[in-house]
């Protein structure tokens, strides 16, 4: 019996801890290019980006969806974007800010269109530009600070699996190593940043030169239209109701065990 006084005890312990642990929402939106977007030299271009917020923290994850470019003027190189408040609408700003992490994976295309994927990821080398007067910020490998012209976003290759057929700006070299598939950045805006912030007016840019840049259209969690925002529980609420899941089956074991009188 005093076995299961104790585990009651403390089970009912972890119960008050939990409800008293701090829970956090992460807001969850997602940007795509639009259907048919070109770059400037009339190749098609389409890339998605999925952001998160909680808050002090923005997490991007980008991905090029074009599978097997012709040219360099496809890469995913750039994506802009200003903050607001989702309770509000209105513009949100902060005076810094700077990528903590970033992760992706590299892949040198060769001469005859092969590829060459190591294992593993590595840092994207990317950099956070920010106008703090306008609120406007930019994840990017073009300014100051990036890895341009290597390290540009690629998609798939082409149907075979194993060869890219672009012309000779995308197997010559002079780009790689490009980094491949979804490429993550964390981005940390300042402990004040409230959970509800999110990102608008995103834009993407493709190519090694300034100023190729596609207006991104929202297809997820798209405020302020959504009067219901995304929210997906913080680790610290799941484990809230893990714990009321322990008290309730604990209290059915007991039960369980009771001697009948």
């Amino acid at each position: 019996m005093r076995t299961w006084r104790d585990a009651r005890i403390g089970l009912l312990a972890l119960s008050v801890l939990l409800l008293f642990a701090p829970t956090a929402d992460a807001l969850m939106l997602s940007y795509e290019t639009p259907a048919g977007a070109t770059d400037k030299d009339g190749d098609p271009v389409s890339a998605r980006a999925d952001v998160s917020t909680t808050a002090g923290v923005l997490t991007i994850t980008l991905t090029n969806q074009l599978k097997d470019p012709h040219a360099a003027g496809q890469l995913l190189s750039d994506f802009g974007f200003t903050l607001a408040n989702s309770t509000t609408g209105q513009p949100y700003f902060v005076n810094g800010g700077s990528i903590s992490s970033s992760q992706g994976t590299e892949r040198t295309i060769n001469s005859d269109g092969t590829f060459n994927t190591p294992f593993g990821t590595v840092a994207a080398l990317w950099n956070l530009e920010i106008n703090s007067g306008k609120g406007n910020y930019r994840l990017c490998d073009l300014c100051n600070g990036g890895d341009a012209p290597a390290h540009t976003i690629i998609g798939d290759p082409s149907n075979d699996g194993v060869h890219y057929t672009g012309n000779s700006s995308i197997t010559n070299g002079s780009h790689s190593p490009y980094l491949f598939g979804p490429t993550t950045f964390t981005i940390i805006l300042g402990a004040g940043l409230p959970s509800d912030i999110y990102v608008d007016s995103a834009f993407f840019s493709f190519g090694t030169t300034e100023g190729d840049n596609v207006a991104g259209t929202c297809i997820v969690s798209c405020l302020p239209n959504l009067h219901i925002p995304e929210l997906v529980p913080e680790p610290s609420s799941l484990l809230l109701l893990f714990g009321a899941g322990i008290v309730a089956l604990s209290r059915l074991g007991w039960r369980a065990r009771r001697p009948v009188k």
